[in-house]
């Protein structure tokens, strides 16, 4: 990561007042809706209800380190060493009474999307039963090639109903002109933070991947609200400033790579500072432009549906190779990394074959890592260490 940015105070402080938001919500009685990172949260705000993400809990007991030992309580009661640990931590702390990272926000009504994967319906699944409170699922069907009228029906009726089932269990009236002004705001939001994202495009860049998994939180919990838009126009107008004044994420920029997919929580600074001493700079990652999304606001939902519905994790082989192809054109990069992450599924399949044929097709080196993004009982940093020094060796040629 590059030198501390003046945003990263401000980041901080909206991070503490959405905590703080949460925690007066359950003492005013304004519901609790737990949500999935990519899930139409536009929705949830424009009902005036809090969503809280889970998720995130995850991150930052992985960031503190502090993953493993949350992990090893929901162990100690029977859930499996490979399940994501994302929901380890959420399980490990709903059952102890060390609360590490403080505790997790109970719900008083979940909300999923299985666009991600399949853990998530399942850990809610849980959640909801040790919080005694109501769970709806959105399914969303696989796409393997071309987006059928069909699929978007379905995902379509399925907001219907959702709406339906959060005016009952919420005793809140859903308005579709409130929905558009979240939705604009979330369009406002996304389209800033894809602007940043985009600067990783210059060379030498003023910011790249490390920098922004430190600054996309607002984009995740406070999308959909003028504070997320605040945000990322600060974050932006830092970004020009800085390239006016040569301000670099890496000074000696060499080499842009492409990375798949999480990063890995705990070691965050430890791989920045790998890549960085190798003056490699990760400009781009599907994970980050997740949020980088587009909403029709005369469509609202049918906007929701294709925007959330049609993540690249609900896509075909051919659909994410053609998309890391897109990625590494777009900015130019000069190799791959791609990490294979035991708590990621989805994300992690046939990624060996992936590499294979993005080289093939481009003839640029790459490299598959395998880890955990929170656990770091899995994490072997000599091996992982030695693969990328490999890669960064091969990046000369």
């Amino acid at each position: 990561m590059s030198e501390p940015f003046k945003t990263a105070g401000l980041m901080k402080e909206l991070m503490a007042k959405y905590y703080a938001r949460g925690e007066e919500c359950r003492r005013e009685g304004i519901p609790v809706v737990w949500v999935t990172a990519v899930f139409p949260v536009e929705i949830v705000y424009a009902m005036d209800l809090f969503p809280y993400y889970p998720e995130n809990f995850g991150a930052l007991a992985a960031a503190r380190k502090v993953a493993d030992k949350l992990s090893e309580a929901a162990e100690q009661r029977g859930y499996f060493q490979d399940l994501c640990g994302y929901a380890r931590c959420g399980l490990g702390d709903a059952y102890t009474s060390e609360h590490l990272v403080g505790k997790i926000l109970p719900p008083d009504v979940l909300l999923c999307c299985n666009t991600q994967c399949g853990s998530l319906p399942k850990w809610f699944e849980a959640a909801g039963r040790f919080y005694n409170a109501p769970y709806f699922l959105l399914d969303s069907p696989l796409i393997e090639d071309v987006v059928s009228d069909h699929s978007k029906n379905y995902v379509i009726h399925q907001l219907q109903e959702m709406i339906e089932f959060l005016e009952v269990k919420t005793k809140r009236r859903f308005n579709f002109d409130r929905l558009q002004e979240v939705l604009k705001l979330s369009n406002e939001a996304c389209q800033l933070w894809n602007d940043c994202l985009e600067m990783a495009a210059l060379k030498p860049a003023p910011f790249g991947f490390f920098d922004a998994c430190f600054h996309m939180a607002p984009i995740v919990t406070w999308r959909g609200t003028q504070m997320a838009v605040d945000y990322y126009r600060q974050l932006k107008q830092e970004l020009d400033e800085r390239v006016e004044k040569k301000i670099y994420a890496i000074p000696n920029e060499q080499y842009k790579i492409y990375f798949d997919h999480i990063p890995v929580w705990p070691r965050l600074r430890w791989f920045s500072n790998m890549f960085a001493e190798n003056n490699a700079l990760v400009v781009a990652s599907q994970y980050t432009h997740s949020w980088a999304m587009k909403f029709d606001l005369a469509r609202p939902l049918q906007t929701l549906a294709e925007q959330y519905a049609e993540s690249f994790v609900n896509r075909g082989f051919d659909y994410r190779v053609k998309l890391k192809l897109d990625f590494i054109k777009h900015y130019n990069c000069d190799g791959f990394v791609l990490f294979s992450n035991r708590s990621c599924k989805p994300n992690s399949f046939g990624l060996y074959d992936k590499s294979k044929q993005i080289t093939e097709l481009t003839g640029l080196p790459g490299v598959v890592f395998e880890a955990d993004m929170s656990d770091t009982r899995f994490l072997q940093e000599g091996q992982i260490q030695e693969l990328l020094q490999a890669f960064f060796g091969r990046l000369g040629h």
